[in-house]
């Protein structure tokens, strides 16, 4: 699918006029892979979510995610370079995410306080959203429609519970896909007949888990 000649992905109204990469590039270590997958976007899609791209880079990559050797690199060779200097507008875009958290022992005893990063988790679905309109489009070179629902949810540490009956029938048959060493990972099945209907699992620097499903409105779910 080549830009300018296609609908927005995002909006399917506006003329695709360039290029996004359906994960985005701020995730990956430089040299940036030759394997990214790219889609065409309107301009006012493609800017509006550059802010939410950032932060949410820096959530998948906190925690145990920089124990990884692909998250160790984003934070080394990417993240802090650009807090000293290289990306003025990185640092108020992770202070606007710290806040300061009591510290209790296991009596509820106050022993102190400490800074500790919290995300919007609307920012977080936005990526995500995107990710999965991406992922429609590429397989079908088409818009997601607007009838489809996409809904989001989050291991949070536990992404056992995303293999669980009857997920886990749904990942045997699931297509595994790997993006530059280690960054991103992910498991995606379609019902055969209406690939609207699917299931994804997406893993961040062999860390963060999220799981995505689309079908149709009003789908209990």
């Amino acid at each position: 699918m080549s830009a300018g000649n296609k609908q927005c992905y995002l909006c399917g109204i506006r003329l695709g006029s360039t290029k996004d990469h359906l994960f985005p590039s701020c995730l990956f270590n430089w040299p940036l892979p030759t394997t990214l997958l790219t889609l065409p976007a309107c301009k006012q899609c493609n800017n509006s979510l550059s802010s939410d791209e950032e932060r949410f880079r820096v959530f998948v990559a906190s925690g145990m995610a920089v124990e990884t050797k692909a998250g160790f690199r984003i934070w080394t060779e990417r993240i802090r370079p650009d807090l000293k200097g290289g990306r003025p507008r990185l640092k108020p875009l992770i202070r606007s995410c710290i806040r300061v958290a009591q510290v209790l022992s296991e009596s509820g005893t106050l022993q102190g306080h400490t800074p500790i990063l919290e995300f919007d988790g609307e920012i977080i679905n936005r990526v995500l959203r995107k990710i999965a309109k991406g992922l429609y489009c590429l397989e079908t070179d088409n818009v997601l429609p607007d009838n489809v629902q996409i809904l989001i949810d989050y291991a949070n540490g536990n992404s056992e519970r995303f293999i669980a009956p009857p997920l886990d029938e749904a990942l045997k048959g699931a297509r595994e896909v790997s993006l530059g060493d280690g960054v991103v990972t992910y498991w995606r099945n379609t019902v055969k007949d209406d690939p609207t209907k699917s299931i994804t699992w997406l893993q961040f620097y062999g860390d963060k888990v999220f799981l995505i499903c689309t079908l149709d409105e009003g789908t209990k779910f």
